[in-house]
């Protein structure tokens, strides 16, 4: 019986390691505390600007309009399955979400070391905190974006019941990266000059401001498969999907939504469990590092 309790409760520890469960025990009785560092992350982002809370949307607003500028009247790209403008818009707006997130929560553990050490509570909560008042700044956009394609395609598709999701998917897949991201950066500080490139390269890899069909014209069918099982690429045509009218039946390779949202959640429940796991196995190392 011995042996077989301790075989149980070896099983147990396993459990807990790779699945992070204390973490997320934790992180849900801290809740309150999670809720006080978003508050104080827009108190000290809009508390100076004279527009304050509204370049939450100006700000990449701006970025489309540029695009637009260039992509359709300049150079004169034209996309069959949506309005350009929207195809844009549903781009623009997610990216960067995602891009500041990370962006910011990267270097947030340096950057908040004496906060670290004056205070007991885990790290992580930084990076989340982080990424939950950006995903806050981001919903003001969503919102325009979806009153824009309401008023553009006169309707909006019925796959905008599955845009909670979505949101949730994206969501999880910022937090996990932003948690990686910041722990890697404690100890390699070379992390944020590769992760600058890095982020470019992926925002041209993705289906932005060009067509899915060019893509697949432009790729051997293999290939072309394996860019549609980009995660990104199926959580921006998600997006895409849920907001658009009519784009669904007009995208360029035959995949149903319920494979794209299979591929997206399976990839943001990993990149969350990973970045758990990763500050589990360097949590109690974070603080050195910090010290030089």
């Amino acid at each position: 019986m011995a042996i077989e309790d301790a075989l149980l409760d070896g099983k147990k520890n396993l459990w807990r390691d790779i699945f992070c469960t204390d973490i997320y025990k934790e992180i849900f009785l801290k809740r309150n505390l999670i809720q006080e560092l978003i508050l104080k992350e827009l108190k000290i982002r809009y508390s100076r600007p004279f527009l304050g809370f509204l370049w939450t949307f100006l700000s990449p607003f701006f970025i489309v309009i540029i695009f637009y500028v260039i992509f359709s009247l300049f150079l004169k790209v034209k996309i069959e399955e949506a309005p350009f403008l929207l195809y844009l818009m549903t781009a623009v707006f997610p990216w960067r979400f995602f891009q500041d997130s990370i962006t910011a929560s990267t270097t947030s553990l340096v950057d908040n070391k004496n906060l670290i050490r004056e205070s007991n509570f885990p790290h992580y909560l930084i990076p989340i905190s982080i990424s939950m008042s950006n995903f806050i700044n981001f919903l003001p956009s969503l919102v325009i974006l979806i009153i824009t394609s309401l008023l553009i395609s006169k309707g909006l598709p019925v796959f905008i019941l599955f845009l909670p999701l979505i949101l949730l998917i994206h969501l999880l897949i910022v937090i996990g990266l932003s948690i990686i991201f910041s722990v890697l950066y404690v100890k390699w500080r070379d992390i944020k000059y590769i992760l600058e490139p890095l982020l470019l390269m992926l925002f041209y890899l993705i289906p932005g401001f060009y067509s899915l069909r060019l893509v697949k014209d432009s790729l051997p069918p293999p290939l072309f498969d394996v860019y549609t099982y980009n995660p990104l690429v199926g959580l921006l045509s998600l997006y895409r999907i849920s907001v658009l009218k009519g784009f669904y039946s007009k995208m360029a390779w035959d995949i149903k939504i319920s494979t794209l949202i299979f591929i997206t959640l399976s990839f943001a429940i990993i990149i969350f469990l990973l970045g758990a796991y990763v500050y589990k196995k360097n949590r109690y190392k974070i603080n050195d590092y910090l010290s030089y």
